[in-house]
């Protein structure tokens, strides 16, 4: 087993080769979410050869951009500026991080150099053409693309010369990041205890790449028989104690993660409960689109939960009680920006989508609720028996309610019915 083997997991993933546990956390720091998904597009934005186009309705790529690069001279455009183009310019020619924000679906033909990176060498220096301008090519240059809207269609143009990353957020995203949360508040030293794990691991295994480092190099450089070279001796056996060591540090690194993991997954039903519930409030927008909900408002409001919430030292009351005046603290802030004829609705919303993330709904009941009853293959439904006051449209109703399981033989009750109905 490796050291690798005990930092990750043995299933694949992108950030396990392309990033160290080290550069994830300062992106952490940066705003860029904890979870997986959130990660891997990190690795994207960071390790791809295109310039990233990322889609961000929630801004959360934005941010951690514009903390990310703020050391380095971030500059801020937008295509509506008129001086955009000068801007890039002087990022291109000095080495400066430029973020254009608020990109629609078309980009302006004066970035088609830019974006696909159409430097030349003259003589010793490397050249952009913008428009009829010659400009001096920084290698240090990067460029960022951020456009809020949630679902964009680009054109095979664009979307061959930039990396198009979706920062859009997911529920189990969303539930790693409000998992995160919760555990800040309720047990910060398990965040301190897993942020100085991961501090301590990264600088073992950088001890590790700098004494490989140094054998390499003494190799290269040996003259003579390499058993008269001491120090060479001695660092082979300084490296191999080094390594014991941290491979030991590795073994109880993993089982003390184990365990904080552990402790952090008693918090999960809450962030589930606050993922589902942003959702809702989200999917509003197909409802009438002026319903539109922040996810930085929507964490704002949680935080606020969090601290208002009854406290309780058992863990199950302590998680009940914050699911019940979240719930209700979320129902009440958000009437008072919906009309009336929707608030029904948004509180059925709410008490279909706790009873689905708990079991307790038989989702085909609830389909057909929905829907209603759809018959495609007429020849095998049963003859309406009282079709003078039975509309087509309702038998059909009748009959697929048939199937469902919690009503079975419905239909052999309600002929007996019509047949005694007849009858008198």
């Amino acid at each position: 087993m490796t050291s690798d083997d005990l930092l990750w997991p043995r299933t694949a993933s992108l950030h396990r080769y392309l990033a160290n546990n080290e550069d994830v956390r300062d992106w952490n720091i940066q705003g860029l979410p904890a979870d997986a998904f959130s990660t891997e597009n990190g690795v994207l934005v960071t390790r791809g050869t295109r310039w990233p186009l990322m889609i961000d309705p929630q801004e959360q790529a934005n941010k951690w951009v514009r903390n990310m690069e703020k050391a380095n001279g971030l500059k801020l455009i937008t295509l509506k500026q008129s001086d955009y183009l000068r801007t890039l310019e002087n990022a291109i020619q000095f080495g400066q991080p430029v973020l254009m924000q608020e990109v629609l679906q078309e980009l302006d033909p004066s970035l088609e150099p830019i974006m696909s990176r159409a430097v030349v060498k003259v003589g010793n220096r490397s050249i952009i053409k913008l428009g009829d301008k010659e400009v001096d090519y920084n290698p240090d240059f990067k460029f960022y693309l951020t456009t809020k809207l949630a679902n964009p269609h680009y054109t095979p143009e664009i979307s061959t010369k930039a990396t198009i990353v979706n920062f859009c957020v997911k529920q189990q995203g969303l539930e790693d990041q409000l998992l995160g949360t919760v555990v800040r508040k309720e047990r910060p030293e398990l965040e301190m205890q897993k942020n100085d794990l991961v501090v301590a691991v990264a600088a073992g295994k950088r001890k590790l790449v700098e004494l490989e480092d140094k054998i390499l190099f003494m190799l290269a450089h040996a003259e003579g028989s390499l058993l008269d070279n001491e120090e060479l001796i001695l660092t082979l056996q300084t490296s191999k104690t080094t390594s014991m060591d941290v491979t030991n540090q590795l073994h109880i690194a993993e089982q003390t993660e184990k365990k904080i993991d552990a402790a952090r997954e008693g918090y999960r039903p809450s962030a589930y409960r606050a993922s589902i519930l942003y959702f809702l409030l989200s999917d509003l927008a197909r409802v009438d689109p002026m319903y539109q909900f922040s996810l930085d408002a929507y964490v704002a409001l949680f935080n606020t939960s969090l601290d208002k919430s009854a406290r309780s030292d058992d863990l199950q009351e302590r998680i009940k009680s914050l699911n019940e005046f979240h719930t209700y603290f979320v129902y009440r802030s958000t009437c008072r920006a919906l009309f009336e004829a929707h608030k029904l609705l948004f509180s059925f919303q709410i008490c279909a989508k706790i009873l689905q993330g708990a079991g307790k709904m038989v989702m085909q009941e609830y389909d057909f609720f929905l829907r209603g009853g759809q018959v495609f293959d007429k020849s095998s439904q049963p003859t309406n028996p009282c079709s003078d006051w039975i509309s087509e449209t309702a038998w059909d109703h009748i009959t697929e309610l048939d199937k469902l399981p919690g009503f079975r033989n419905i239909l052999g009750s309600f002929e007996s019915s019509a047949r005694e109905w007849r009858e008198w």
